[in-house]
């Protein structure tokens, strides 16, 4: 047992939201800083702008000169404290200093973990479902940003937390870092006990560790904070102006001023997406997929794959009208999957709907609407019956192409599988570092893995997994076909 049996911190604090503004504005603290946010910048112009909409409209609701002071009051203190929590998860970042890692999500968690507790870092990332910020589930203390955690520490032994409402018994703390690689040398070095020299002599230095290197399609913190930038100028200019809060002068004049904010934003856009083009480009993406991967690293993610999806409804159609496939040439099908028949009935049953709808009724403005909304989800319906045949898993020179949904796929380099079996569906289940690859079949082909390989699971989130599951009918004659192909490899 180690001189440490107690990790202790505190949960929500209003005075930590009051103190944030001031701590983002001001001096960083000293000891190594672990990012866990993007930034907040975005956050708080938003809340401010709907705070002083919200102070107008109250404000003009209210006749008493009395009551008018006391809302505004309110309003501006609960605008500030909004904005305190929104700044706070950039001014309280994980950080390691004095032999104690600050595991912190804003103004509304945190808790110090001393470096003598921590037995093994690593770095995995997780998805949970949680609704707190920090919730313990069978000894393990969760704190995700966006339901996701990629750094793993463990515990030598189950040790006592009390932070706040937070409290019970841990062996393994999961918590999210914007630079996972960075965060895992930093914690590795401060448990290593290498103090640097730049560190005692300047309080303010960036953390010590050096960073990895960019993957090439890896989109930099600059432009993550941008990507939503362009959308919510838009959005405000639509609210200023539907809302009547300003006359048209006024509002002629925001309207000149925002139009100019997006042409800025597409200038600069502009040349984000031809500089993450000559990245990939020269990191060996083909011309497609460069223009791909660049195009949707200017998107919010939740956009991104919103704009993939609608995409692939029409490529996956229009592959399987001209009887091709996503296979590459060369590529060896791991067994075959037709036209799933439930999706093709539905799809022909809303095209049939779609099409007496505006028969029947008419053609008005919500017979047109209608015809078009059932005739888009016919098409989406035959895109998913059209996929397993138009997307099927292939056995490539140097890797294992695996393929699901609309668009998701995973490359599994030969090297990476240590062992190939087929089993009955009802007898293996994915480990809880394992992957299902979303299929029905009869059987299922299992990839275990020597070393971890990333599978995107969900909102493009990505997650290192060591063994993945595949439903396939034939998997024996898939798993006889990669054996082979290893053998004929290794000669």
């Amino acid at each position: 047992m180690r001189d440490a049996k107690l990790i202790t911190g505190g949960g929500v604090s209003v005075g930590a939201a009051a103190r944030a503004p001031w701590q983002a504005l001001g001096k960083p603290e000293g000891g190594t800083v672990i990012p866990s946010q993007d930034g907040s910048a975005i956050g708080v112009g938003v809340i401010l702008f709907l705070s002083v909409v919200e102070i107008v409209l109250v404000d003009l609701l209210l006749s008493a000169p009395l009551a008018r002071v006391v809302a505004l009051v309110v309003g501006l203190t609960a605008a500030y404290l909004a904005a305190g929590f929104a700044a706070a998860l950039s001014a309280y970042p994980h950080r390691v200093v004095g032999g104690v890692l600050t595991v912190s999500y804003g103004a509304s968690f945190h808790a110090r973990v001393p470096l003598s507790l921590i037995r093994e870092v690593a770095v995995r990332r997780a998805l949970s479902d949680q609704q707190r910020t920090a919730a313990i589930n069978e000894g393990v203390l969760s704190v995700p940003v966006m339901s996701t955690t990629n750094l793993v520490l463990k515990l030598h032994e189950p040790t006592r937390l009390e932070a706040g409402r937070t409290v019970g018994e841990v062996r393994e703390i999961r918590i999210h870092a914007t630079d996972p690689g960075n965060a895992l040398a930093s914690v590795r070095s401060a448990l290593e006990g290498k103090a640097h020299e730049e560190e005692a002599a300047e309080p303010a230095a960036k953390p010590t560790a050096k960073p990895a290197a960019k993957a090439p399609g890896q989109v930099p913190a600059w432009l993550r904070r941008l990507r939503w930038a362009g959308l919510l100028v838009l959005l405000i200019e639509i609210l200023l102006v539907t809302t009547g809060l300003l006359d048209w002068r006024i509002a002629a004049g925001i309207l000149v001023v925002t139009e100019g904010a997006l042409s800025v934003l597409g200038l600069v856009f502009g040349a984000a997406f031809i500089s993450q083009y000559r990245k990939l480009r020269r990191a060996g993406r083909g011309r497609r997929a460069a223009l791909g991967e660049a195009f949707y690293s200017l998107l919010p993610p939740s956009i991104a794959e919103m704009v993939r999806h609608e995409v692939s409804v029409w490529g996956i159609l229009a592959l399987a009208v001209t009887f091709r496939t996503q296979a590459r040439p060369g590529d060896r099908l791991l067994g075959r999957v037709g036209f799933g028949r439930p999706s093709g009935v539905l799809a022909v049953l809303l095209a049939a709907g779609g099409v007496s709808l505006l028969a029947l009724a008419g053609v008005s403005p919500l017979t047109i609407v209608g015809t078009i909304v059932l005739l888009y989800a016919a098409a989406a319906a035959a895109a998913f019956g059209a996929a397993g045949r138009v997307r099927p898993h292939t056995l490539g020179r140097e890797d294992v192409a695996l393929r699901w949904g609309l668009h998701h796929s995973a490359l599994v380099p030969l090297t990476a599988i240590s062992r190939v079996e087929d089993a009955e569906q009802l007898d293996h289940r994915p480990a809880g570092d394992g992957f299902r690859v979303p299929g029905r079949a009869s059987r299922v082909l299992v990839l275990h893995l020597g070393e971890p390989v990333e599978v995107s699971v969900r909102m493009g989130v990505l997650r290192p997994v060591d063994s993945i599951v595949v439903p396939l009918a034939d998997a024996a004659a898939a798993r006889a076909l990669i054996e082979d192909h290893q053998v004929e490899e290794a000669q």
